[in-house]
């Protein structure tokens, strides 16, 4: 694990920040290259990415924070996303609203654009989700497997598999890779978006598909992630969970419904 990739004195460049900052901007990239296709000016793409960035960094702190307020006795900690710790459906959530938002300023289509963004969202989860691995975040269960992890004692991941042992009796204790398997999740969506692109030709049903495909993944991920108690909201689901059974039924709907063909989309 390496939570800092690069040190010249006091000058640190720290992997989670390094990784977000690599999915903002391939994702920037590779919908600008989908834009025209769309009809779209990619120019709009640049503008609108600042908007997405800046919410997408908000809400995904934020609502981390506020699942892991003992994490942050000093507050200035808040502001520390070098550091890692971020959940994506704040970001995903809040980015959604305000690109709403701007689009509706813009006299644009939000499904159109939001089927742009798609495969930028997925292709983003494979690089945030390895800073995660990389600064000991978003850590999973104990587990006795082959793929078990051992983090260092000074990680997030390290601390509480620390704990675990002392309570288990144990020198150590290894968790599952959580981070590496949405990571791979993020990869899988990707590849299966791009794929089938030629038949993703209606107007809101690339983005419907990121949606169905993400909601599965990280209603299955979750059940091999660690949290505490009081994340567990309903039916013994965590929070996560249930934004994830939201996420595919709409997804579903957007799939399924009566919408024109956008031109050119599955070129």
């Amino acid at each position: 694990m390496h939570p800092i990739l690069l040190e010249l004195g006091r000058f640190q460049i720290r992997s989670y920040g390094f990784m977000l900052a690599v999915s903002f901007l391939l994702g920037i990239w590779l919908a600008g290259r989908r834009a025209k296709r769309f009809g779209i000016d990619p120019q709009k793409i640049l503008d609108l990415s600042v908007i997405i960035i800046l919410a997408a960094v908000v809400g995904s702190r934020l609502l981390y924070v506020a699942f892991h307020l003992d994490q942050y006795r000093n507050p200035l900690d808040v502001f520390a996303l070098w550091q890692g710790g971020a959940t994506f459906y704040g970001g995903f959530l809040l980015a959604m609203a305000a690109s709403y938002w701007w689009l509706q300023r813009h006299g644009l289509s939000f499904l159109t654009m939001a089927d742009v963004m798609a495969p930028s969202i997925a292709l983003g989860l494979v690089f945030t989700r390895i800073g995660c691995f990389l600064s000991g975040c978003c850590y999973g269960k104990p587990t006795d497997g082959p793929l078990g992890v051992v983090f260092p004692p000074d990680s997030p991941a390290g601390s509480a598999a620390m704990a675990l042992a002392q309570q288990m009796g144990r020198d150590h204790v290894a968790l599952h890779p959580a981070q590496v398997y949405s990571s791979i999740k993020g990869l899988v969506i990707f590849v299966l978006l791009m794929a089938l692109q030629p038949k993703l030709t209606k107007k809101g049903s690339t983005f419907g598909l990121l949606l169905v495909l993400y909601g599965i993944g990280r209603f299955i991920v979750d059940f091999f992630r660690m949290y505490e108690d009081n994340a567990r909201i309903l039916f013994g689901l965590t929070f996560n969970q249930v934004i994830s059974v939201v996420l595919v039924a709409i997804g579903c709907y957007l799939l399924l419904r009566k919408a024109p063909p956008v031109p050119n989309a599955g070129a």
